[in-house]
């Protein structure tokens, strides 16, 4: 993947948004070695709820949906939390300290392509860049609200 293609996709996705254009490059430059671009089919699953977590997906193409298989009461079910599309970031747990597991499955519904980022590493790049970690940071605990609410409401609508 090109300097210029990771910036591109980099720059679309919901968690990087607050970042400068010079932020955005010193970003991409140095996360180049920890960053591949993946090809999934219709049906694939890019992660599955429970595994361990090491990498950060953006959505470069195509679409996702994220579900949580839940026990309520002795009866299990899956939950669709949400439809996701370019730009959309996934797996962030790769980016906390400490175990991280996924807390939902990841299933393309579409062919697409997605940024597969190392977390260890972005995590280190945006430790030795506190206020572009905390931009970061500060974007991703939104997306999380933003998450939660949505899974809430989904609960809501199947209880």
């Amino acid at each position: 993947m090109t300097g210029k293609n990771v910036i591109r996709d980099l720059r679309t996705c919901e968690l990087f948004h607050t970042l400068s254009d010079a932020e955005m490059q010193s970003l991409a430059g140095l996360l180049a070695e920890g960053v591949q671009v993946e090809s999934y089919a219709a049906g694939d699953h890019v992660f599955d709820q429970g595994e361990l977590s090491s990498k950060l997906f953006v959505i470069a193409s195509g679409q996702v949906v994220l579900q949580r298989t839940v026990n309520m009461g002795g009866k299990t079910g899956t939950l669709p939390l949400g439809i996701l599309g370019r730009g959309r970031a996934m797996g962030w747990s790769a980016l906390l300290y400490g175990p991280r597991y996924c807390t939902a499955s990841a299933i393309c519904q579409k062919p697409s392509e997605i940024v597969a980022i190392e977390g260890a590493r972005l995590r280190e790049v945006l430790e030795q860049r506190p206020r572009m970690g905390f931009k970061v940071m500060d974007r991703l605990a939104s997306m999380l609200g933003e998450r939660l609410k949505a899974a809430y409401s989904t609960m809501d609508a199947h209880l």
